[in-house]
């Protein structure tokens, strides 16, 4: 069976040789080249937004970090493309390709990280914390995407309607003005936008090498990175003491109970679109846990 999207790109980037599936997400496809490369296949449609714009936003962010100094690697933009309109590969549910470099190491998740033995969990903890605290400090020198803050707002009505079993208007009037907020306020940062476990990349021992997926990338709260993390109660506090003494910035816990809520409803939403249960057990058991935001 052929792969038009697959096709494709290839052809556009002048590969003519082997290739391998390596990964498989709700918004894309990655495949390994075998010459330290990869295509990473982008679908129209995902989960709450437009695969269009979030192919977008990640080029623009990794063109913005072309000159950061992270001390670990993120991938290189080598050449990109959205699909023809009427293409096969639209057809088949694709908006685009980037053919990227691949970041040395393998994707983490939660399950792994958990099993780590102590030290090596928390050397990753600390390392990932004060890479975060770096990435946060560019300050202005790191310009990323600002699409993304309209388009949260815009997606909060889905958000609100599909979750109102467990999000009151309140919750969502305390997003939504949070949002707003976000523009004017000074103490907002390049942010990686979706630090969830699986886009952390490790070596064998358990360092940190890459963190990849930019495709959210942002201006935000620091404590908006923290969101998935505060999910691992074995691993975050680690996280967390390290970006502050990294930063010297104490995170504020106001805002990362909001933020916390915020990823929650989306990935509650996600999996009640795509009729995911497991996923939507985990989030109402994260939202049984999870203290309700002040005033809401």
């Amino acid at each position: 069976m052929t792969q038009p999207e697959l096709d494709l790109a290839c052809k556009a980037c002048g590969h003519d040789g082997d290739v391998r599936k390596i990964g498989q997400g709700l918004w894309s496809d990655v495949y390994d080249l075998g010459n330290d490369t990869v295509l990473k296949l982008v679908h129209r449609d995902g989960g709450i937004g437009d695969g269009l714009d979030l192919w977008k936003a990640e080029c623009d962010a990794l063109l913005a970090l072309e000159t950061a100094e992270l001390a670990i690697a993120v991938p290189e933009l080598l050449d990109s493309d959205s699909y023809g309109a009427g293409s096969p590969a639209v057809e088949a549910g694709f908006a685009a390709w980037m053919h990227l470099t691949r970041v040395v190491g393998k994707p983490l998740d939660d399950d792994r990280i958990m099993a780590m033995n102590t030290p090596t969990r928390d050397r990753l903890a600390v390392d990932l914390g004060e890479v975060l605290a770096v990435l946060h400090g560019a300050g202005d020198s790191l310009v990323m995407p600002d699409a993304q803050r309209l388009d949260d707002l815009e997606e909060l009505d889905e958000i609100a309607k599909a979750t109102a079993d467990i999000a009151p208007d309140n919750l969502i009037d305390a997003i939504r003005e949070a949002i707003e907020e976000l523009v004017v306020d000074p103490g907002n940062v390049p942010s990686h936008g979706d630090i969830n476990t699986t886009n952390l990349m490790v070596d064998d021992n358990g360092h940190l090498t890459g963190l990849v997926d930019w495709a959210e990338a942002r201006h935000d709260w620091r404590e908006g990175e923290m969101c998935h993390l505060m999910q691992i109660p074995s691993f975050f506090p680690t996280v967390r003491r390290a970006y502050e003494e990294r930063s010297g910035i104490r995170l504020d816990d106001e805002r990362l109970n909001l933020a916390a809520w915020h990823n929650l409803l989306i990935s509650l939403t996600i999996a009640r679109q795509n009729g995911d249960a497991e996923e939507e057990a985990q989030a109402l058991e994260w939202a049984a846990k999870l203290p309700r935001p002040q005033n809401s």
